[in-house]
């Protein structure tokens, strides 16, 4: 369902002569995945999310953002400038209690995340780091990010 919806936020975008980034290609998903590797020890992220690049590299609408790779690892610069993955888990760090989280996106009032203690997708509070909901899997969590943005 979450591809349909970027479908609809294409659509949206294109009605003012703006367009979404180009899904990362092979070899920038490759560099990326081994720099999340190198930073966790494993690959800790969900096929889903590298599904959800390889259809769009970073997504930011409608105060929502759905962070891409990261510059470095990227071949040309993106049609967009969207928050990359690993400078927006620098920035939100401060924000970690005692859960380990992982950022996938964030909006004016939600972080989106895999909290790897609990082992669980949530969407927080923004900014008091409240539990505001629990998915099932990424997919489920963008679907319900994408909802947010698209009503």
């Amino acid at each position: 369902m979450w591809k349909e919806q970027v479908e609809r936020i294409s659509k949206i975008r294109e009605k003012r002569n703006r367009k979404l980034n180009l899904p990362g290609n092979e070899n920038e998903i490759s560099r990326f995945r081994k720099s999340v590797v190198e930073k966790f020890g494993e690959d800790v992220l969900p096929q889903q999310y590298y599904q959800f690049l390889q259809t769009v590299n970073g997504i930011e609408f409608n105060g929502l953002r759905i962070y891409g790779i990261d510059l470095i690892f990227l071949d040309s610069k993106p049609i967009n400038q969207v928050d990359s993955f690993f400078d927006a888990n620098e920035t939100w760090e401060s924000i970690k209690d005692e859960d380990e989280l992982i950022f996938f996106g964030d909006s004016d009032i939600a972080w989106y995340c895999y909290n790897a203690t609990k082992k669980s997708f949530v969407e927080l509070d923004k900014p008091s780091g409240e539990l505001m909901e629990i998915f099932g899997d990424f997919g489920a969590m963008l679907e319900s990010a994408f909802s947010v943005a698209l009503d």
